[in-house]
Protein backbone atom coordinates (compact mmCIF):
# COMPACT_ATOMS: atom_id res chain seq x y z
CA UNK A 1 0.00 0.00 0.00
CA UNK A 2 1.02 3.28 -0.58
CA UNK A 3 2.73 5.34 2.42
CA UNK A 4 0.53 8.56 1.87
CA UNK A 5 -2.73 6.24 2.12
CA UNK A 6 -1.44 4.75 4.66
CA UNK A 7 -1.04 8.09 6.78
CA UNK A 8 -4.61 9.65 5.52
CA UNK A 9 -6.14 6.19 7.71
CA UNK A 10 -3.66 6.99 10.39
CA UNK A 11 -5.00 10.31 10.90
CA UNK A 12 -8.69 8.93 10.19
CA UNK A 13 -7.27 6.19 13.04
CA UNK A 14 -6.48 9.07 15.15
CA UNK A 15 -9.55 11.25 14.63
CA UNK A 16 -11.81 8.70 15.70
CA UNK A 17 -10.44 7.73 18.72
CA UNK A 18 -10.26 11.15 19.52
CA UNK A 19 -14.58 11.03 19.28
CA UNK A 20 -13.94 7.70 21.45
CA UNK A 21 -11.97 9.41 23.96
CA UNK A 22 -14.40 12.34 23.78
CA UNK A 23 -17.06 10.35 24.40
CA UNK A 24 -15.47 8.57 27.16
CA UNK A 25 -14.85 11.94 28.92
CA UNK A 26 -18.05 12.82 28.48
CA UNK A 27 -19.44 9.73 29.92
CA UNK A 28 -17.25 9.98 33.29
CA UNK A 29 -18.47 13.77 33.49
CA UNK A 30 -22.28 12.40 32.88
CA UNK A 31 -21.47 9.46 35.55
CA UNK A 32 -19.91 12.32 38.18
CA UNK A 33 -22.67 14.46 37.81
CA UNK A 34 -25.28 11.88 38.37
CA UNK A 35 -23.43 10.40 41.32
CA UNK A 36 -22.43 13.32 43.25
CA UNK A 37 -23.53 16.99 41.87
CA UNK A 38 -27.22 15.76 41.15
CA UNK A 39 -27.68 14.05 44.73
CA UNK A 40 -25.89 17.45 46.55
CA UNK A 41 -28.36 19.66 44.48
CA UNK A 42 -31.29 17.32 45.54
CA UNK A 43 -29.75 17.59 49.35
CA UNK A 44 -29.43 21.30 49.29
CA UNK A 45 -33.21 22.08 47.60
CA UNK A 46 -34.39 19.45 50.15
CA UNK A 47 -33.36 21.83 52.88
CA UNK A 48 -33.87 24.88 51.48
CA UNK A 49 -37.68 23.49 51.47
CA UNK A 50 -37.91 22.16 54.65
CA UNK A 51 -36.33 25.69 56.20
CA UNK A 52 -38.81 27.26 54.46
CA UNK A 53 -41.32 25.16 55.58
CA UNK A 54 -40.48 25.67 59.01
CA UNK A 55 -40.95 30.07 58.08
CA UNK A 56 -44.11 29.30 57.10
CA UNK A 57 -44.89 27.37 59.99
CA UNK A 58 -43.82 30.25 62.01
CA UNK A 59 -46.58 32.51 60.63
CA UNK A 60 -49.51 30.39 61.92
CA UNK A 61 -50.54 30.99 65.58
CA UNK A 62 -52.80 27.53 67.35
CA UNK A 63 -53.65 27.28 70.54
CA UNK A 64 -53.75 24.05 72.10
CA UNK A 65 -58.00 24.60 72.86
CA UNK A 66 -60.49 25.06 70.66
CA UNK A 67 -62.24 28.39 71.42
CA UNK A 68 -62.62 32.15 70.05
CA UNK A 69 -60.00 35.52 70.37
CA UNK A 70 -61.67 38.20 72.00
CA UNK A 71 -60.28 41.65 71.97
CA UNK A 72 -58.72 41.60 68.45
CA UNK A 73 -57.10 45.04 68.33
CA UNK A 74 -53.94 44.48 65.88
CA UNK A 75 -53.76 46.87 63.32
CA UNK A 76 -51.14 46.79 59.85
CA UNK A 77 -48.16 47.31 61.62
CA UNK A 78 -48.46 46.46 64.88
CA UNK A 79 -45.64 44.33 66.29
CA UNK A 80 -47.14 41.11 67.72
CA UNK A 81 -44.93 38.81 70.40
CA UNK A 82 -46.09 35.70 72.28
CA UNK A 83 -45.19 37.16 75.47
CA UNK A 84 -45.03 40.76 75.86
CA UNK A 85 -47.67 41.77 73.41
CA UNK A 86 -50.00 39.24 72.22
CA UNK A 87 -52.97 39.75 69.68
CA UNK A 88 -55.84 38.83 72.04
CA UNK A 89 -57.60 36.90 74.48
CA UNK A 90 -58.21 33.44 73.53
CA UNK A 91 -61.82 32.22 75.38
CA UNK A 92 -61.76 28.09 75.59
CA UNK A 93 -65.49 27.03 74.48
CA UNK A 94 -65.91 25.02 77.37
CA UNK A 95 -64.28 27.61 79.92
CA UNK A 96 -66.66 28.11 83.28
CA UNK A 97 -69.33 25.42 81.57
CA UNK A 98 -68.11 21.71 82.79
CA UNK A 99 -65.43 22.76 85.11
CA UNK A 100 -64.76 25.53 88.04
CA UNK A 101 -61.58 27.00 89.45
CA UNK A 102 -61.35 27.24 93.31
CA UNK A 103 -58.70 27.70 96.15
CA UNK A 104 -57.64 23.99 97.05
CA UNK A 105 -56.41 24.46 100.76
CA UNK A 106 -59.15 26.59 102.59
CA UNK A 107 -59.07 27.11 106.34
CA UNK A 108 -55.76 25.91 106.20
CA UNK A 109 -52.82 26.85 108.26
CA UNK A 110 -49.46 26.08 106.45
CA UNK A 111 -46.57 26.31 109.17
CA UNK A 112 -43.59 27.65 106.47
CA UNK A 113 -40.10 29.09 107.52
CA UNK A 114 -37.91 31.91 105.78
CA UNK A 115 -34.79 30.14 104.51
CA UNK A 116 -33.52 33.40 102.47
CA UNK A 117 -34.28 37.13 102.06
CA UNK A 118 -33.43 38.90 98.88
CA UNK A 119 -31.48 41.07 99.15
CA UNK A 120 -32.41 44.02 96.70
CA UNK A 121 -35.93 45.39 95.92
CA UNK A 122 -38.09 45.91 92.60
CA UNK A 123 -38.18 49.61 93.29
CA UNK A 124 -34.78 49.84 92.86
CA UNK A 125 -34.89 48.78 89.01
CA UNK A 126 -34.30 50.53 85.74
CA UNK A 127 -35.66 49.59 82.09
CA UNK A 128 -34.92 51.10 78.79
CA UNK A 129 -38.38 52.36 77.13
CA UNK A 130 -39.15 54.99 75.17
CA UNK A 131 -39.56 57.60 77.71
CA UNK A 132 -37.77 59.49 80.23
CA UNK A 133 -38.15 58.45 83.76
CA UNK A 134 -40.02 60.15 85.67
CA UNK A 135 -39.34 59.93 89.46
CA UNK A 136 -42.86 61.18 90.19
CA UNK A 137 -43.59 57.68 88.68
CA UNK A 138 -41.54 55.66 91.00
CA UNK A 139 -43.36 56.65 94.56
CA UNK A 140 -44.67 53.40 95.36
CA UNK A 141 -41.95 51.92 98.08
CA UNK A 142 -40.57 47.97 97.47
CA UNK A 143 -41.39 45.08 99.14
CA UNK A 144 -38.63 42.71 100.42
CA UNK A 145 -39.51 39.43 98.47
CA UNK A 146 -38.63 36.25 100.65
CA UNK A 147 -38.78 32.63 100.14
CA UNK A 148 -40.05 30.26 102.34
CA UNK A 149 -40.26 26.48 102.71
CA UNK A 150 -42.58 24.04 104.87
CA UNK A 151 -41.39 23.83 108.52
CA UNK A 152 -42.62 20.21 107.95
CA UNK A 153 -42.51 17.33 105.61
CA UNK A 154 -45.57 17.57 103.08
CA UNK A 155 -46.94 20.70 104.50
CA UNK A 156 -47.57 21.83 100.66
CA UNK A 157 -48.74 18.69 99.48
CA UNK A 158 -52.45 19.66 97.73
CA UNK A 159 -51.36 22.89 96.95
CA UNK A 160 -52.08 24.05 93.56
CA UNK A 161 -49.44 25.12 92.13
CA UNK A 162 -49.26 28.78 91.02
CA UNK A 163 -51.60 29.40 94.33
CA UNK A 164 -51.76 32.47 96.56
CA UNK A 165 -52.01 32.82 99.94
CA UNK A 166 -51.42 34.87 102.92
CA UNK A 167 -48.48 35.07 105.12
CA UNK A 168 -47.79 36.26 108.30
CA UNK A 169 -44.42 36.43 109.45
CA UNK A 170 -43.16 36.57 112.97
CA UNK A 171 -40.02 35.05 115.37
CA UNK A 172 -39.34 32.73 117.79
CA UNK A 173 -36.98 34.13 120.57
CA UNK A 174 -37.67 31.26 123.30
CA UNK A 175 -34.27 29.76 123.54
CA UNK A 176 -32.94 33.51 123.70
CA UNK A 177 -35.47 34.43 126.58
CA UNK A 178 -34.71 31.14 128.49
CA UNK A 179 -31.18 31.77 127.95
CA UNK A 180 -29.58 32.72 131.45
CA UNK A 181 -26.96 35.43 129.57
CA UNK A 182 -30.33 36.99 128.57
CA UNK A 183 -30.91 40.34 130.76
CA UNK A 184 -34.42 41.05 131.87
CA UNK A 185 -34.86 44.43 130.02
CA UNK A 186 -33.82 42.13 126.55
CA UNK A 187 -35.97 38.76 127.55
CA UNK A 188 -38.99 41.66 128.53
CA UNK A 189 -38.65 43.35 125.19
CA UNK A 190 -37.86 39.37 123.13
CA UNK A 191 -41.44 38.69 125.20
CA UNK A 192 -43.75 41.48 123.43
CA UNK A 193 -42.13 40.82 120.25
CA UNK A 194 -42.95 37.24 120.59
CA UNK A 195 -46.78 38.29 121.64
CA UNK A 196 -47.44 40.51 119.00
CA UNK A 197 -46.63 37.56 116.60
CA UNK A 198 -48.68 35.39 118.38
CA UNK A 199 -51.66 38.07 117.90
CA UNK A 200 -50.68 38.11 114.20
CA UNK A 201 -50.60 34.53 114.03
CA UNK A 202 -54.09 34.16 115.72
CA UNK A 203 -55.48 37.94 113.06
CA UNK A 204 -54.23 35.08 110.43
CA UNK A 205 -56.01 32.36 111.51
CA UNK A 206 -59.21 34.26 112.17
CA UNK A 207 -58.99 35.97 108.23
CA UNK A 208 -58.51 32.66 106.85
CA UNK A 209 -61.81 31.54 109.00
CA UNK A 210 -63.77 34.73 107.64
CA UNK A 211 -62.19 34.85 104.23
CA UNK A 212 -64.96 32.11 102.19
CA UNK A 213 -67.87 34.05 104.26
CA UNK A 214 -66.26 37.53 103.46
CA UNK A 215 -65.73 36.10 99.54
CA UNK A 216 -68.93 34.32 99.16
CA UNK A 217 -71.65 35.91 101.13
CA UNK A 218 -70.47 39.71 101.72
CA UNK A 219 -69.54 40.15 97.88
CA UNK A 220 -72.88 38.66 96.49
CA UNK A 221 -70.52 35.60 94.52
Amino acid sequence: MHPRAIEKLQVMVDQRQSGVDAATATKQSAFLRVSTQLPAEKARAEAEREQAQVDLDKTFVRAGVDGRVEQFLVRPGDLVAQIMRPAGILIPEEAGRNRLQAGSKPWRIIPLVITSVQDFIAAGQVRAGELLIDPQNLQTPGSILVFLEPLYDGGLEGVTRGSSCIVNAYTDNHDVIADPKTGALKGFALHAVDATGLVHALLLRIQALLLPIKTLVLSGH
